[in-house]
Parts: structure tokens; sequence; C-alpha cells
């Protein structure tokens, strides 16, 4: 029988799951291991394959508890996979059909069916808390909290590029209404909190909650180097400016003149900077000290660092601005 006093969490995400994401896999999971009823409402799907996403999606059954809210591209299908939720609308919220159409109000999100997508899976939802992860995606929300008027409280995480880039590029606005209506905003780091506070972000709701992990996944080997043996080094992550792959191959090429040490380098990871980066590593003559290994899931990134010596995050400022 259902547990109707459960706590209920509703979580509003851009894409997921996402591999670079897989934090949100282990906050939905460490949530139902205290009891607590999470669902997920997705902006996007773009889901790579159970290969690279972590074995926790899997084992919490997550694939059930999503809610994808994106349209077709193809206008013709969007049509017809937008009358059953028309139509649904129309028995149970009726007067947000005057909203759904507001072309004026909300452009091009109403007059291309978009928002019947993202309205339609919240009809009839009961949540203690809508916990929003990045700024944008917590936007977006507002948009649904205002078509259903909806009351539940809302906290939102911001993690990087919402508070940085988005700073540059966004109309000095782009936050007013979030900052009015969530009640508390998480962010990673206090150089992030000065920076949102400074902004314009309220300073007593404003916390700042690193993305955690538990070290129990990571148990420390002790190592030691016999004078012939090669130096094991790894990083790990996303191959988009800020991450500085670009600085790191710059480096293992300094490293290599500098030294007779045998060593390689193992990199996980992949993004849309995928080709500048192999482009510099042939460049750099990186062939024998670089190993690129692609997307992988966590469990098996884990495996990895346990027959390394060093890891290695390099970590800046893009020239847009995006930064952690």
């Amino acid at each position: 029988m259902k547990n109707d006093n459960k706590i209920k969490v509703a979580f509003v995400v851009g894409n997921f799951p996402r591999v670079s994401e897989t934090f949100i896999i282990n906050q939905i999971a460490d949530l139902k291991d205290r009891g607590i009823e999470v669902e997920v409402f997705s902006f996007r799907k773009d889901f790579k394959g159970n290969d690279i996403i972590s074995d926790r999606f899997q084992e919490y059954n997550m694939k059930d508890i999503i809610n994808y809210l994106e349209m077709p591209k193809n206008y013709l299908l969007r049509i017809l996979l937008a009358i059953p939720k028309i139509i649904l609308i129309l028995f149970t919220k009726p007067i947000i059909l005057i909203d759904l159409f507001n072309f004026k109000k909300y452009g091009r999100n109403a007059s291309s069916l978009k928002l019947i997508f993202w309205v339609t899976p919240f009809i009839n939802k009961k949540f203690d808390l809508v916990h929003c992860h990045f700024g944008p995606v917590a936007n977006r929300y507002l948009i649904v909290k205002e078509i259903l008027n909806l009351k539940q409280k809302i906290v939102t995480t911001l993690y990087g590029y919402d508070v940085s880039r988005s700073f540059r590029e966004k109309p000095s606005s782009y936050y007013d209404k979030l900052i009015k209506q969530s009640s508390n905003f998480l962010v990673m780091s206090n150089n992030m909190k000065e920076r949102v506070v400074e902004y314009g972000f309220p300073e007593d709701r404003v916390e700042v909650l690193p993305v955690s992990i538990d070290v129990e996944s990571y148990p420390f080997n002790k190592r030691s180097l016999e004078n012939d043996e090669q130096i094991n080094l790894i990083s790990v992550g996303n191959f988009v400016e800020k991450k500085g792959f670009d600085d790191l191959l710059k480096a293992l090429a300094i490293v290599k003149v500098k030294t007779n040490k045998k060593f390689k380098c193992y990199i996980i990871g992949d993004g849309p900077l995928k080709d500048e980066i192999y482009d510099l590593y042939s460049k750099l003559n990186l062939k024998n000290l670089v190993e690129f290994k692609g997307y992988m899931k966590l469990e098996n990134v884990i495996k990895y660092f346990k027959d390394m010596h060093l890891f290695i995050q390099p970590s800046k400022t893009a020239k847009d601005g995006d930064m952690e």
C-alpha cells in the first residue's frame, strides 16, 4: 500500500540522465534511501545509453520516475501528440488554455506548443518541495508554476555557467522573478556566493552546499614508485573550455621535455571541444603519453582511480565568462 505521508520532492532538470551530472543521480538515490519520494521533470531527453550512466540509475529504477517535457521537432508529430494533452487539460484545468495560447505573453513558448508539453505532466501533482537544478531551468519552471498557479516551495541549486556566463549574456533582469520566488539558493563555493549576492541574490537565502562525494567509494591505497615504474596520471571531465584540458595537454608537453621519468595520462571524458582537444594532442606529439578513454560510467572511473598515482583537475574561466 502506498504511503501518502511520505515527503514528496520534484526534481526539475535540463537533461536527465547526463553522464556529466552524476551528482543529480546520487542526490535522487540518497533521498530515496531516506524514504523520500522523488519525481523527475526533464526538459530534454538526450539519453546516451546505460553503458556510460551510473549504475545507480538502474538500481533505483529512475527511468520510471522521469517525465520528459520536450516536444517533438517535427511539427506534425508535435500537433498529434499535443491533441490528447489538450483534451486532458480541457477536462482538468480548462482555464489554463488561455495562458497556453497567450502568444503575446509567452511568445514562441506558446506559439510552438511548447507550453503544452511543459505544463501537462505537472497537472494534479502535489509536492512538498520543488528542487530546480541550474538557474535557466528554474526560470522555465516558473512559467509552469505561473500557469498552473502552483504553491510549492522552490529551492534552486546554481552550479556554474548559470551564475557566470549567464550573468554576462543575459539581461540584468534575467533572474528577477527567480530571486523573488525561490525560497533558497544553493551554491558550490564561497566565491560563487559572493558573486550571486553581488548580482542581487539575497544573502540570507543563499547557502554554500558543494556537490559532495562518498569518500568510501574511493578507498585509499598507499602507493610507492619503483625507479623505473610508470607514473599514472588521470583527469576526468567534460570537454568544455572551463575544464582546461588544453592547458593540461600543454603542461604534459612541457613535462615530456623536462623529465626522463616514464608517465602516462589517462583522460576520461568527451564533449563539444573534442576535435580541438584531439588536434592539440596530435600537434604536441603526445601519442604515447596520453590516452583518451571517452565517457565512462562513474563505477568504472572509480576502478581507474585505484591504479593511478595522481589525479589532475585543471580549471579556468572561459572566454565567455563560464566558470565553475
